[in-house]
């Protein structure tokens, strides 16, 4: 059902459900992605500057409710308006394969990677979010996709909850048969990313895979400044392999398969759980 533990892989055909999904965001989502500035990104050519960043709370998880309380549209700030082309990709090559699968999206955002999976064949897709209107906004698009004409037919739905201490009230932990981790890890400040490795040590079930789309990798950037903080494949291995975690898969991400404002500081790793 999940990965293969080999790096070669057999290839999957698209289906027409994922095409569906894909579709469904262009009719969906107004915003264009080349819209899309990351939370510390520079501003955009000719000078525009960004709107003034809100001060930082005293509490760091309270940014994120106050990011979203005070109006997050779509293709603002870290939400692109669409799934990431390169997990799209990924699924559709068959590099994984997530059939009858249970999925967690930890910091999903609006969703729109939840259907991805869902039309991929998984059984169960979760995005677990701290922010409640966060939640309400992924909800909300959920029930978009829904609505729609060949919606996926796989169970999709959002949680709100503390990732370092929500368990599954349905299967408890280590019950999840891939995690996604995309625009997350690099959300954590520095001191908070061993405990982020072992919270995916704690959900990933013993031969589960967890898939982690390294962004931002910046060597020149100041590793201490963010959210996003500039990440490597590198530190992904040093925080993952002390939690069992092997990797199987590890490239680049092109450039035409990255969010444009993203393009070059990407890279897919995929890991399975001893």
């Amino acid at each position: 059902m999940l990965l293969a533990r080999r790096i070669v892989f057999a290839t999957l055909r698209p289906n027409r459900s994922q095409s569906l999904v894909i579709s469904l965001q262009h009719k969906l989502l107004t915003p264009r992605m080349t819209t899309v500035v990351d939370s510390v990104s520079s501003p955009p050519s000719g000078g525009a500057s960004k709107a003034p960043e809100p001060p930082e709370p005293e509490v760091y998880s309270d940014r994120w409710e106050m990011i979203w309380g005070a109006g997050l549209a779509r293709g603002e700030r870290w939400d692109a308006a669409a799934a990431s082309p390169a997990i799209v990709d990924l699924l559709r090559s068959g590099k994984i394969d997530v059939k009858g699968a249970r999925v967690l999206v930890p910091g999903c955002g609006r969703g729109y990677d939840l259907p991805v999976f869902a039309s991929s064949g998984a059984r169960e897709v979760v995005g677990l979010e701290l922010a409640p209107t966060a939640v309400g906004e992924a909800r909300a698009y959920l029930q978009e996709v829904n609505a729609a004409e060949g919606a996926p037919a796989g169970d999709m739905r959002v949680e709100e909850g503390d990732f370092f201490l929500w368990t599954d009230p349905r299967g408890g932990d280590g019950s999840w048969d891939v995690g996604f981790d995309y625009t997350f890890g690099c959300a954590m400040q520095p001191n908070a990313r061993q405990q982020w490795a072992h919270h995916w040590g704690r959900h990933v079930r013993s031969g589960g895979v967890l898939v982690t789309l390294v962004f931002p990798v910046n060597s020149e950037a100041d590793p201490n400044v963010g959210p996003p903080f500039p990440v490597s494949p590198e530190l992904y291995s040093e925080m993952l392999i002390p939690q069992c975690f092997e990797m199987t898969y590890k490239e680049p991400v092109p450039r035409e398969l990255s969010h444009p404002s993203r393009a070059g500081r990407e890279v897919m790793m995929v890991w399975r759980k001893k």
